[in-house]
């Protein structure tokens, strides 16, 4: 996804990229809702390594490291980001009735955490809708890919007729659907990381000129 995406929406920015699959494992190994302390270290680890490479921006792709980026962006002076921060801020700042898309239940705490804290901060009452389908994961797992899309657009068809304000697409990976999802004939406006997540990265790295 980092591959695309760099090169669809900050072509000619250069960047890093570090891929630690045991982060992955410890996450899916500790209990739903729990950050495990060896990826907290990690972050921390690869922000440093990162900042001292000389990267102008760090930029977590992980939809179940936000704590870990909290914690992490305490070790550099560079900004350290979220991806789907910016997706977050977007629908708590317009919408009340959030339906979410999801394919594991371990992302639910992480969403409902940023949302409702998002939420107090603008002294606001959300409620929040997920489609609570983990049989897609499964098929992405398996690098099954068109049927996992079917599977997602199927839940979001669903969603779309439930009259929510607003849908989020609560996994970052869900970007990777951008061309499949920005043609899909929606009554309720749809949210997923694309071009704003990452104009936010350009306007921070702007500011570090």
């Amino acid at each position: 996804m980092v591959e695309k995406c760099m090169k669809a929406y900050l072509p000619g920015v250069e960047y890093v990229h570090i891929y630690d699959g045991n982060v992955k494992i410890d996450n899916f190994e500790s209990p739903i809702g729990v950050t495990p302390k060896s990826n907290l270290l990690r972050y921390a680890v690869f922000a440093d390594q990162l900042e001292r490479a000389g990267c102008g921006v760090i930029v977590s792709c992980c939809s179940l490291m936000p704590r870990a980026v909290a914690y992490a962006k305490e070790v550099v002076s560079v900004p350290f980001l979220q991806l789907d921060a910016v997706v977050l801020d977007t629908v708590v700042e317009r919408y009340n009735r959030i339906g979410v898309i999801n394919t594991t239940a371990y992302v639910v705490p992480y969403v409902e955490e940023g949302l409702k804290a998002r939420a107090a901060r603008l002294n606001k009452e959300i409620e929040m809708v997920f489609s609570n389908n983990t049989t897609a994961l499964e098929l992405f797992n398996a690098g099954d890919y068109e049927k996992h899309d079917a599977m997602v657009i199927k839940d979001i068809r669903k969603l779309d007729e439930k009259g929510l304000d607003c849908m989020l697409m609560g996994q970052i990976p869900f970007g990777l659907m951008d061309e499949k999802l920005k043609k899909l004939p929606l009554k309720t406006p749809l949210f997923y990381v694309g071009l704003d997540a990452f104009k936010r990265i350009d306007e921070l790295l702007g500011e570090r000129v």
